[in-house]
């Protein structure tokens, strides 16, 4: 399917920015996850370090408040991204919730609980995040908190020290575990439904991922549209400029010249990784020296080794698990075509919005092939900077795959417009002053303030 329109890509409505700069912010930027290792290459983890160091780029302070089991990280350090070795002498002061006798209740609670199968509603978590918010934030702007289920730390905090709450949400996490087949029940679930509407009331501001998710809040959780704000994913276009040799990549993996198609993300069921194979397959009648390079991990790894057994693809198929984030730059050199094949997932599935790696594939300067879904539809413009195909279409995802495997300037063409595009679009520096933009009419201090961002529009 290929869009009328070519000569160039639609326009978007994140406007021009000019290099007028909001004067210095205090930020905290909350996150409420006692088990998150934040060295991990996960969405969560990738999407709070570029927050972070973009403001700090910025002339930002950032500080980060996250849970770390009975303790709270509090730091500014972005070292604490690279290594959990790192995070020793960055934990916060606390009070009550740091003391002998506050923990052994706590793990008294949490035994009883635990025989009795009680539900676990995550109250000491969110009281050890406020309390932690409460001492160690004071004389701070605004609270900035990526949404968790249960979390109320960051509510407590916001109301405790009397500043906003701006509150990043990426998927409905309800709806998202009944999705993944573990939904919330009884006394859970009806803590967790008012726990969420209590963090959408206190928020100053609701980030949304993609225009689907805004308007399933809207809709579903009857928030005010002017609440609402999207601001989709972004990438590093520097780290993913195309300038490393792919040689040590291929040998590594034990390929020469094949043509490589590569899937980049974590196996989760919202990717339709049975389509990607069952079109790889169609694929490797007509080149059967093409390769599928999949990186990452996740809960549907199993499966999709089952189907790689089942359809005799093991010879054709190279599974690498989880690398490092800073490693996929490298990786993505070896891919001629990279791929966003997505299910039918809508954010009353619990879906997750625009994937981080198309955006990643764009500044790679790569030749994307998707399924024409969800936010993957609204930034692929077909036959300008990848080739939309339907969902579920398993010749069709195939063919279109094979034409860009078999045209090297068509490749090229694509993936070089798609770079332009995360430069001018999708950048983390992009994404940073959008983000300030919304920080400063949350603060009461419009655009056209001498502090504030320059927005020209289009």
């Amino acid at each position: 399917m290929r869009s009328p329109i070519l000569a160039r890509p639609p326009r978007v409505g994140l406007g021009r920015i000019t290099s007028t700069r909001p004067a210095h912010l205090n930020i905290a930027h909350s996150y409420q996850e006692s088990g998150i290792r934040l060295y991990e290459p996960h969405a969560a983890q990738l999407h709070i370090y570029h927050t972070m160091r973009g403001l700090q780029q910025s002339g930002h302070e950032v500080t980060l408040l996250a849970l770390q089991e009975r303790q709270v990280l509090c730091t500014n350090d972005l070292q604490v991204f690279q290594s959990d070795k790192r995070s020793s002498g960055h934990f916060g002061r606390l009070g009550l919730s740091g003391t002998i006798l506050f923990k052994r209740i706590e793990s008294g609670v949490r035994r009883l609980q635990s025989e009795l199968r009680l539900p676990y509603l995550a109250l000491f978590d969110s009281y050890r995040m406020a309390e932690a918010g409460s001492i160690n934030l004071r004389d701070f702007d605004l609270i900035h908190e990526r949404y968790n289920l249960l979390a109320l730390g960051g509510v407590w905090a916001s109301r405790k020290l009397g500043i906003p709450l701006v509150l990043e949400v990426n998927a409905d996490l309800l709806e998202q575990r009944k999705f993944k087949g573990i939904p919330e029940r009884g006394l859970r679930r009806l803590f967790a439904i008012w726990a969420t509407r209590m963090c959408f009331r206190t928020a100053a501001q609701i980030i949304c991922i993609s225009p689907r998710l805004k308007e399933h809040l809207n809709t579903e959780w009857n928030i005010d549209e002017s609440k609402l704000t999207v601001l989709p994913c972004a990438a590093d276009v520097e780290a993913f400029k195309p300038t490393y040799s792919s040689e040590t990549v291929r040998k590594s993996l034990g390929l020469t010249t094949e043509p490589v198609v590569m899937w980049v993300g974590g196996f989760y069921p919202w990717h339709d990784l049975s389509l990607l194979l069952e079109s790889f397959a169609v694929i490797l009648q007509r080149r059967p020296d093409a390769r599928l390079v999949l990186v990452g991990n996740g809960p549907s790894w199993s499966s999709v080794v089952d189907i790689v057994n089942k359809d005799g693809l093991g010879h054709a198929v190279i599974m690498t698990g989880t690398i490092a984030h800073s490693q996929v730059p490298e990786m993505l050199s070896i891919a001629d075509v990279a791929v966003v094949p997505s299910a039918a997932i809508t954010p009353s599935l619990g879906g997750t919005g625009t994937p981080l790696k198309l955006f990643e594939y764009m500044a790679a300067g790569k030749a994307i092939v998707a399924t024409a879904l969800n936010e993957a539809a609204e930034v692929i413009v077909d036959g300008y900077n990848g080739l939309l195909v339907q969902a579920r279409d398993v010749n069709q995802f195939a063919e279109a795959t094979l034409k860009l495997i078999d045209n090297p300037d068509e490749r090229s063409r694509l993936g070089q417009n798609a770079r332009q595009q995360a430069i001018e679009r999708y950048s983390w520096e992009q994404y940073t002053r959008r983000l300030e933009e919304i920080y400063l009419n949350v603060l009461g201090r419009t655009p056209s303030s001498s502090r504030a961002t320059e927005i020209v529009r289009d």
